[in-house]
Order: C-alpha cells, then structure tokens, then sequence
C-alpha cells in the first residue's frame, strides 16, 4: 500500500468515526438511547409494515406484489399496477437509499398517471422484500435491474419504457441509460451523480490544481499561484464536504451499522424529517420492509433480514462494493442485445462513444435544497454525454426541493408532469408549461 493510499484511508476512517460521534451527539441529546419506544408506536409501526408488505392485500388501490426470479437466482421484489394492458408503455420506478418501492406512492398513486401506463416499482437487491446479492458489485446489481427490465419488456407489444429513479437508483439509471440506453424512450434520473462526468470533472480539477501547484515550487512568491489552485479544487472540495457522511459508511463493518441501527434507527428519522415524509411510522415500514408477521412468502434472505444488522449489510453494501465505478461484466444474452441495438444504430466502432455518453434521451433533476449536491462539480460538462437526434434531454432544477424532490410539495407535482409529459410525447415548451403550473420557480438549466 502505497503512503497517499494509506493516508486517504485514515482520513477516511477519521471522517467516519466523526459523522458518528455527531450522530450518537444527536441521539443522545433527543434522547434516543434511552427514551423506550412506546407500546403504542410499536404496534403503529408493525401495522404499517403489515399494510405495505402483507403478500395477500393491496400494497395500494389497484397494485398487487410481484416476483421476479433472475438467472442468478435473486429474486426481486416488486409491485404493479396502472394500465397492465400489453400496449400500454411500461414505467419502471427505482428507489434509492435507504427506502424502497413505497418511496413513489405519490406517483403511482396518481389517477392521470395510471391512466397513461403500466407502473412498475421494483425494490433495489438487498432493500425491502428483494433478495441480497453476496456483494452489491456492479455486474451483480445491474445485471438483475437490466434483466428484470427486459423480462418485463418481453411481455409487451409496446416497445415504450420510461426509467424513472432516484439517490442510488439514480446511480443505477446513470449507468443503464448509458450502457443499455437501447431499452428505454427516456430515463428521469433525480438526485445522483453520473459516476463518468464525476470522475471526468474530479480528474480535471485535480490534474489542472497540480500543474499549478507545480509551477508555484518553481515561484514561490507568486501567492497568486496558490490561489488558482484552491479555486480550481474548491468545487470537488465542496464535493466531498456535500458527501462527507459516506465515509461512516465505510468504516469497519460493525462501525458502519450504526448507520442505520443507532439510537432506534435516529438516521432513518433524520431521513424522514429530510425528506417531509408526513408519517414515522409509514417512512420506517417503506425502509425497514416486511416484519416476521408479514414476511411469509418472501425469499429466505429477506426473512433474514428481521435481524438488523444483516437489514444494515445489505443497505450499506451499495457505499461499499464500487457499485458506481466498478465494470459490469454484463452476461451474453446482454452483450448480444447491445451488440443488436449498435448496428440497428448504425454504430460501426470507427469513432469511439465517450465512455458513459447516454444511449437516449435522459431528465436530469436536482434539488436546489438538496444537501448532498453540488451542482457545478456535478454537471459541469453534461452537454457532452447528452445523445444526439434522439430527442431532447434536460437538465431540471427544482429551486425549493431538497434530496427527495417526489415526496413533498411542489416536487412532487413537478415530477408528475416530467412524467406525463414523456408519456405524452409532448415537446419541450408544452412540458415546460405544464410543470410551471404546478411550480412557476421551476429552472430549465439544459436543454439539449
């Protein structure tokens, strides 16, 4: 191990060890360490989770739960409803961390919506009621997502698919609608990071900082030199002080449960307050998933999941297993779809796509409130991965939405019209008028 590898360890470990300490701070102070949870909340919370998770009842109006067993033998976990008719497109709905299908209920609630399609949100693999991969790898993740959305596919006559995601799902879409664009008419991708824009803006800002640091050893009076350097890093560095609570993420395994299991879940509340989720209880049954009561019929592993440490594993393992850089060894019957898609595009191989560029047109949303982002570190540059002749892809800035844009008012209605309107097929004026009906402050910052 070489001396910056080590040294970027210990910080790490440094941060972590810190974002913990505030959290147990926290908990303390609110109480949650010693404040018993009541009778009464117990039994609030396992109702809830009964009424999200039972198999024999109605998850929602019109939806029923559904399982997908992929050829690795992960089942995935998910729920259905809207138009089921084989020629109404499909709309497939992601969640991100740390919550689960239940995190679009808005959406797949909405009467306009179920009208226009057939509505599928899944529970990403070791979330919910899904089973948990060994490791949360790249090709073991987005190989059961991709497979899951071609399996659904199959059983349509209509070729139309709309990727619609968030936070970690995000980072799934990022990646699907890059590597198998072919699949979808559009992706609404909100609140994430594009894992090949991050790396490409962090590789500029640090190669372009240490030219100049190297040109300050030979002036050394020139403090100007220093200044240049710390501008041209501050938006990474804004970066990393935006996702600073990662590193408790990746702290020592039992360290990095406390996560999600300290204090009577108190992070889990603090991502209930964040995102204006009116119900505790509701929120905590949409992220902890079935109880022992409800659980039968799901998979083995999910049953496991009661003891809260393997719940935390299997969330945690998304921050852990290079997920969102890592290369995805993708199976045969995927390399020959994408292989099929390239021709029929008239892609020859002469001129190489830069690696992450979009096979389609993509929504990209942001909150202007959203905490864990830094928008010029972020999407500085997107116009470069954007597809060409596909139709338009948007860069959406919701100025008075934070980190789960879908859940509160005006996001959510917001999100509604980016959806009917790729329903629709309408045009770019038509969509900005009708999502500035719901939220005039609402900023097409791209438009492509």
């Amino acid at each position: 191990m070489g001396i910056a590898s080590f040294a970027s360890q210990v910080f790490v470990v440094l941060v972590g060890v810190g974002v913990l300490g505030r959290l147990a701070l926290g908990a303390a102070i609110s109480g949650a360490f010693i404040k018993p949870v009541s009778k009464k909340k117990k039994e609030a919370r396992l109702q809830a989770r009964d009424e999200l998770w039972d198999l024999s009842v109605q998850p929602l109006p019109g939806f029923h739960h559904r399982f997908f067993q992929a050829a690795d033998g992960v089942n995935l976990h998910y729920v259905e409803g809207g138009d089921t008719s084989s020629d109404s497109p499909l709309v497939v709905f992601v969640h991100g961390f740390p919550d689960s299908w239940f995190i679009w209920h808005h959406q797949l609630s909405s009467p306009s919506i179920q009208q226009k399609a057939h509505l599928i949100a899944v529970d990403l693999p070791g979330y919910g009621g899904s089973d948990a991969h060994a490791k949360a790898s790249a090709t073991a993740v987005l190989t059961s997502l991709a497979s899951f959305i071609i399996a659904q596919k199959e059983q349509k006559t209509s070729e139309r698919c709309i990727l619609v995601t968030h936070d970690w799902g995000s980072v799934v879409g990022f990646r699907l609608a890059a590597e198998v664009g072919f699949l979808f008419e559009r992706c609404i991708i909100m609140n994430a990071v594009h894992p090949a824009l991050v790396v490409e803006n962090a590789t500029r800002a640090t190669s372009s900082a240490a030219r100049i640091l190297r040109t300050y050893i030979r002036n050394p009076t020139n403090s100007a030199l220093l200044r240049s350097a710390f501008y041209t890093l501050k938006p990474l560095l804004t970066r990393l002080r935006c996702s600073y609570y990662i590193s408790a993420m990746l702290l020592p395994l039992p360290l990095a449960r406390q996560m999600v299991k300290m204090g009577d879940c108190f992070f889990l509340r603090i991502c209930r307050s964040m995102a204006r989720f009116p119900n505790e209880e509701t929120y905590l049954a949409n992220v902890l998933g079935p109880s022992k009561a409800s659980a039968d019929g799901y998979p083995a592993s999910v049953i496991a999941r009661q003891d809260i440490n393997r719940r935390a594993d299997g969330m945690i393992a998304y921050y852990r297993d290079n997920l969102a850089f890592g290369r995805w060894d993708k199976p045969e019957n995927i390399q020959l779809l994408c292989a099929a898609a390239e021709t029929s595009a008239g892609f020859t191989g002469l001129v190489p796509k830069k690696e992450g560029s979009f096979g389609c047109p993509v929504t990209i949303v942001y909150g202007g409130r959203d905490s864990a982002f830094h928008r010029r570190f972020c999407y500085e540059g997107l116009e470069e991965y954007l597809p060409r002749g596909k139709g338009k892809s948007y860069l959406v800035c919701f100025p008075r939405a934070g980190h789960w844009p879908m859940v509160a008012s005006p996001g959510r209605e917001s999100v509604d019209m980016l959806m009917e309107g790729a329903l629709d097929g309408v045009g770019s004026e038509e969509l900005k008028e009708r999502v500035e009906r719901v939220d005039k402050d609402v900023i097409f910052e791209i438009e492509k």
